[in-house]
């Protein structure tokens, strides 16, 4: 891929971003606004956020999707905003649909357009991947780690040639476990439970070391 079109690939994707996210604003104004009042009863809040159906689900599901997909863009904040809209459980579902089709984007258009220069010379990252016994699980454990940019593990992932299958199993455990924190932490966040909102956020910080201790014992034991 070259960088002309790499570049040009990244605006579209921050063009998506501008126009869903404004789309997504005027949607939500008035609950906004009603946050923002400290005056605001909490059930009516409540009541007013979580009366939003399909049409903004699937306007975030995109959102999560586009944002997902563009190299250096986290989106944390939306996963949390999703958990605070639509609730834990179908807030898991958004969240872990938005970034199955974000990271399949990114890998379909770098199969068909192949890598970069600069990313056809292996990071340490991919370096460790292909070194374990079992890549899949390597891919697996990348996408769990919300600090690991997922271009890269998508990057690891086309190197491997892997089938979609296995891509798809990967990608849907690997972003299970911090679309489920962001869900119900952002649930957490609207019921004024700030406990488990904290909970979440430790949990997610918590498994970026756990995963990280993992993966480099994987590649020592594989040395």
């Amino acid at each position: 891929m070259s960088t002309r079109l790499k570049v040009l690939f990244i605006l579209l994707g921050l063009i998506l971003v501008i126009i869903l996210g404004y789309v997504i604003y005027k949607d939500y104004y008035a609950d906004f606004m009603l946050f923002l009042d400290p005056k605001a009863d909490r059930a009516h809040l409540m009541e007013s956020i979580r009366s939003h159906k399909l049409k903004d689900a699937l306007l975030l599901v995109a959102l999560t999707a586009v944002m997902c997909a563009i190299p250096g863009v986290p989106n944390s904040v939306i996963g949390i905003f999703i958990g605070v809209c639509f609730g834990p459980w179908i807030g898991v579902l958004m969240n872990v649909s938005g970034n199955i089709l974000g990271n399949f984007i990114v890998i379909l258009i770098l199969r068909k357009y192949g890598l970069s220069k600069k990313a056809k010379d292996p990071g340490e990252f991919i370096t460790n991947i292909l070194n374990m016994k079992k890549p899949t699980v390597g891919i697996t454990v990348g996408y769990m780690i919300p600090v690991l940019p997922s271009v890269i593990v998508n990057y690891a992932a086309v190197k491997l040639k892997l089938p979609l299958k296995s891509l798809l199993l990967a990608v849907t455990i690997g972003v299970l476990p911090t679309s489920f924190l962001y869900a119900f932490g952002g649930d957490a966040l609207l019921k004024g439970n700030t406990k488990i909102a904290i909970l979440s956020i430790v949990c997610v910080v918590i498994l970026v070391f756990v995963l990280r201790i993992f993966q480099k014992r994987q590649v020592r034991s594989n040395a």
